[in-house]
């Protein structure tokens, strides 16, 4: 047995729980319970100030817009290219591994704030079809779109 769980065990060493939040560099160096004592609680490294949070987050926020941005488009004219797909799977990927240490919860609310910083930069009816809409009001939508993209280049020839 090491030393380290000969010490645990006798004295009923066992982690706070909080490990999960941690940077990668902070993994296990969070805080053990001690019978009824908290030990090693070094904010800097696995309090408060050792979460990177924030930063992740706006990481979540940029590429959770990305992906808004991607499928917004798609939705509007129908087309993506190799560019767009290999971003979109990226977004999707990159938010799934921050997920995984700033956890689920953080990254919806991320998620609802790019959604809401999107939504202010488009008209409002379109967001609503594009988010809400039925079926029918999406195919109707993307008609008339289609329509007025052929008008447009009838226009300029």
């Amino acid at each position: 047995m090491s030393e380290e769980n000969s010490h645990a065990e006798i004295f009923k060493i066992e982690t706070t729980g909080d490990e999960n939040k941690l940077s990668l560099d902070g993994q296990d160096l969070g805080p053990r319970r001690a019978g009824p004592f908290i030990v090693g609680l070094v904010d800097f490294i696995a309090g408060q100030g050792g979460l990177e949070v924030p930063g992740f987050v706006q990481l979540v926020r940029y590429w959770a817009t990305e992906i808004i941005e991607l499928d917004f488009e798609f939705f509007l004219y129908g087309s993506s290219g190799s560019t767009k797909w290999r971003t979109h799977v990226f977004a999707h990927r990159r938010s799934s591994t921050i997920s995984s240490v700033i956890g689920e919860e953080e990254v919806t609310k991320a998620v609802m704030q790019a959604e809401q910083g999107f939504a202010k930069g488009v008209d409002q009816q379109t967001w609503k079809i594009f988010t809400t809409g039925t079926k029918e009001e999406r195919e109707r939508f993307q008609n008339e779109v289609q329509e007025r993209l052929v008008a447009v280049r009838e226009d300029h020839k």
